[in-house]
């Protein structure tokens, strides 16, 4: 097990997650425990961080450098991911807790982004579960994860580089995701407000960079 602490305080009962773009999001636990994702997109990546997580070495998911970090962060990437010796090494299949959040690396490819090169990442905490796709499409062992219990699902739906927004919402109901909120909706920018709102589930909760949103179960 790997442990950081943090010194950081939330008094919302319920665990925050600020979007900025692209693939890139930051979240903060009940206790103040603050994780980045895939940093890349413009925002604010002042709050000190206590776990940097990267699903492959794309340039536009992996500015790690971007990120505000307290001296025993910790950095979780697939190999080669990152130029950084300190980080954590994680590939499909692994599980590993930092702090308060369990983190399993699960499967991510399509023809764009080839098997082992990246993960997407199941993350719990708070009492909640948190699937974020890293850079894919839809995969037969998606329909495996309904064991996860998902509440959250941030899903890329670009339809370029990664599936499209049919497939997006395919896949989660595959999982048995609660909740759908659309990510990487750009073939080269930041945000398409168009192709989030296009994305069609049972619950979809389209974040435009710079938005909160409050992660409930």
């Amino acid at each position: 097990m790997v442990s950081t602490s943090s010194t950081a305080g939330r008094t919302s009962k319920n665990p925050a997650l600020t979007y900025f773009g692209r693939s890139s999001f930051r979240v903060e636990t009940v206790s103040g425990f603050v994780v980045y994702v895939d940093p890349y997109a413009p925002g604010d990546y002042s709050l000190p961080a206590d776990l940097v997580l990267v699903s492959h070495g794309h340039d536009d998911h992996n500015a790690v450098d971007k990120v505000t970090r307290k001296r025993d962060c910790r950095i979780v990437a697939p190999a080669g991911a990152v130029a950084l010796r300190e980080a954590l090494v994680i590939a499909e299949g692994k599980t590993m807790e930092v702090g308060p959040v369990s983190i399993r690396a699960v499967a991510a490819a399509n023809s764009n982004h080839p098997r082992g090169f990246g993960v997407g990442y199941v993350l719990s905490f708070d009492g909640l579960v948190l699937y974020y796709s890293g850079d894919t499409s839809g995969l037969e062992e998606m329909s495996s994860w309904t064991s996860y219990g998902i509440d959250w699902a941030l899903i890329c739906c670009d339809g370029y580089w990664n599936m499209g927004a049919v497939e997006a919402a395919r896949c989660a109901a595959l999982m048995g995701a609660k909740r759908l909120v659309p990510v990487h909706t750009s073939k080269d920018g930041y945000y398409e407000e168009g192709v989030a709102r296009s994305v069609k589930y049972k619950e979809v909760v389209v974040a435009a960079p710079g938005k909160t949103i409050e992660l409930m179960k």
